[in-house]
C-alpha cells in the first residue's frame, strides 16, 4: 500500500507544476495601455465639456441675475434721493400744498447739495413780485360817464349784445 500512496502523490503533484504560467505580449499590453488611455481622455473631455457647458448656463444666469440687481440698485437710490428731497423741504417750513411743485424744482445728488438746493428755491418762492403801486383809475382820467342817461345805457347794450 505504501506503493500506490506514493504513486498518487507523485502523480497528482506533476500536473500542477507543468501548468505553465500565463504571460502577455508586449504588443498586447501596449494595446490594453493605449485603450486605456484613449477611455480616460474621452472621459477628460467630456468632464470638460459638461463642466464648460454649466458654466455657460450659470454665466448667463448669473448676468440676468446682476442686470436685475443694478436695476434693482438704481431704482432704490433714485427712491432715497427723493425721499431726502421730500424730508428736507418738509424741514425747511415749505407749506405742504407747494412740496411737490418745490421738491421737483430741488436739484442735487447727497445730502448737502439738496440741502443747499432747497434753500435756494424757499428764496426765490419766499420773494413777492415787486407790487405796482395802487391806482384808482377814477382820478385824473377826466371821463366821467354819469349813472344815469343814454350813454350808460348804451354801453351796457353793447356789452350784451342787444339792439
Amino acid at each position: 500500500m505504501s506503493d500506490e500512496t506514493q504513486t498518487t502523490t507523485t502523480e497528482n503533484a506533476a500536473p500542477a507544476q507543468e501548468a505553465p504560467a500565463e504571460t502577455f505580449s508586449r504588443e498586447y499590453v501596449q494595446e490594453l495601455r493605449n485603450e486605456a488611455a484613449k477611455y480616460r481622455t474621452e472621459k477628460n473631455n467630456a468632464v470638460e465639456a459638461a463642466r464648460a457647458e454649466v458654466i455657460k448656463d450659470y454665466e448667463t444666469k448669473l448676468a440676468q441675475k446682476d442686470g436685475s440687481l443694478s436695476e434693482m440698485e438704481t431704482e432704490v437710490s433714485a427712491r432715497s434721493l427723493e425721499l431726502l428731497k421730500l424730508k428736507m423741504v418738509l424741514n425747511e417750513g415749505i407749506p405742504t400744498e407747494d412740496v411737490l411743485d418745490v421738491v421737483s424744482l430741488v436739484q442735487g445728488t447727497d445730502e448737502e447739495t439738496v440741502s443747499e438746493s432747497v434753500k435756494r428755491v424757499k428764496s426765490l418762492i419766499g420773494r413777492k413780485p415787486p407790487a405796482d403801486r395802487p391806482v384808482d383809475p377814477s382820478q385824473g382820467t377826466g371821463n366821467v360817464l354819469p349813472l344815469n342817461g343814454d350813454p350808460l345805457l348804451e354801453m351796457v347794450k353793447s356789452m350784451v349784445g342787444a339792439k
